[in-house]
């Protein structure tokens, strides 16, 4: 009997369909089981290009943070950007991919203007990784790399600042203030690591991630001397900023993944960034790990082991409002994607690539996408579900 209801309904459902000429019937989605074990297969995301106010890709961004502010994606781009992108925040539609807005250079608050710093921040600064401040509703906090190319200081800023326990120019942590118009600085701080830590003085190899719980920031080193990614951490307390001298980090001895090479050298495994989310009454610390096409669960409690997400990007053969290309097929597969920028709202996780100036030719298996690769050095923007991630892990202890 109830088998005879149903195709009862059935045909009624076509026939009242008919009446108004509708003849797609919407289908429901299966809920999602969070709770549904890893299929430990490699999760395949789907790329969008970075497109301007125009349409068109926007060229050589190199992001290196990404962060959410306002439903909107803020992204910072490195040094080795084209000069028009750099020292400003690009506000990115988190659907489209396109940039709205792209602040003006920044400016020097005028309560910095002693800052021992001033110099390098006023060159051409490698500033990597992107954070939203939770102290100011319009702050974001990002950090410098690589200073001691062009950063220079006073004989006074150098005895200040000597003990830094890693680069001999110090890495400074950077607030960053938007007031909708222009874009100011308004804090630095040097960061000094522990005295055993064995950072190095490998200034291309310094933080690139950063991320913060309550008020404790996490600030990622993307090598020590050992070729180790290291997660270091500070508490951002109320005089955070209002002081002047060194902010003190310590080891947060989290399980971070390792490799070796057969020989037991240590191989580079670093991280590239990072955010923090909540799952399932857990925080977990979001890492990217781009030489390895990986990310990497952290949980912070230490109570469960670090887990490992294996990555394949596909990229679109059309870029922006231009047309399809022709002969190819609408996506390629990546040879070399490069992560750099992780963020995660509202359920969702996204992430930013810096195309690597070296290898992103390599991508290139459809003659129309040149341009991009190999020339304009476009970004993409990946987008997938915190559900995804977890459905995709397999545990650090089983490799």
């Amino acid at each position: 009997m109830k088998k005879t209801n149903n195709v009862l309904i059935l045909l009624l459902s076509v026939f009242i369909s008919s009446l108004f000429g509708c003849t797609n019937v919407a289908e429901l989605s299966p809920e999602i089981d969070s709770t549904a074990p890893s299929t430990n297969a490699t999760l395949t995301l789907t790329g969008q290009w970075l497109t301007d106010g125009n349409g068109g890709g926007i060229i050589d961004p190199q992001p290196s943070g990404l962060t959410m502010w306002q439903e909107q994606l803020v992204m910072i781009s490195d040094a080795s950007a084209n000069d028009g992108q750099v020292k400003r925040l690009h506000f990115i539609d988190p659907t489209s991919a396109q940039r709205k807005t792209l602040s003006p250079i920044y400016q020097i608050s005028p309560n910095l203007t002693q800052s021992c710093f001033n110099q390098y921040l006023l060159s051409k600064p490698d500033l990597e990784a992107l954070v939203k401040d939770p102290s100011e509703p319009n702050s974001f906090i990002t950090v410098t790399e690589d200073a001691s190319v062009l950063g220079k200081l006073t004989q006074e800023c150098q005895v200040a600042f000597r003990d830094t326990h890693s680069t001999i120019y110090p890495t400074v942590l950077v607030r960053l203030r938007w007031d909708g118009t222009q874009l100011w600085v308004t804090g630095v701080r040097a960061v000094q690591f522990p005295v055993n830590a064995q950072i190095g003085n490998t200034p291309n190899d310094g933080v690139e991630g950063l991320s913060i719980d309550g008020n404790t920031l996490f600030i990622a080193l993307e090598k020590d001397v050992n070729y180790r990614a290291r997660i270091f951490s500070t508490v951002l307390d109320e005089q955070f900023w209002a002081d002047s001298g060194f902010v003190s980090v310590v080891d947060s001895t989290f399980m971070i993944p390792e490799l070796n090479h057969p020989d037991q050298r240590p191989v580079p495994h670093p991280i590239n960034g990072t955010d923090i989310f909540e799952y399932q009454g857990s925080k977990w610390l979001l890492s990217a790990a781009r030489n390895d096409n990986q990310l990497w669960l952290i949980d912070i409690a230490k109570k469960r082991p670090t887990k490992v997400v294996d990555l394949k990007f596909m990229a679109p053969t059309k870029i922006g409002t231009g047309p399809a290309p022709v002969d190819c097929p609408a996506f390629t597969l990546m040879d070399n994607a490069s992560l750099e920028g992780v963020a995660v709202a509202n359920g969702k996780v996204y992430l930013v690539n810096d195309p690597w100036k070296r290898n992103y030719w390599k991508n290139i298996l459809c003659e129309a996408t040149r341009p991009a690769y190999a020339e304009h050095m476009n970004g993409l923007l990946f987008t997938t579900s915190v559900v995804e991630l977890f459905r995709h892990t397999r545990d650090m202890s089983a490799e």
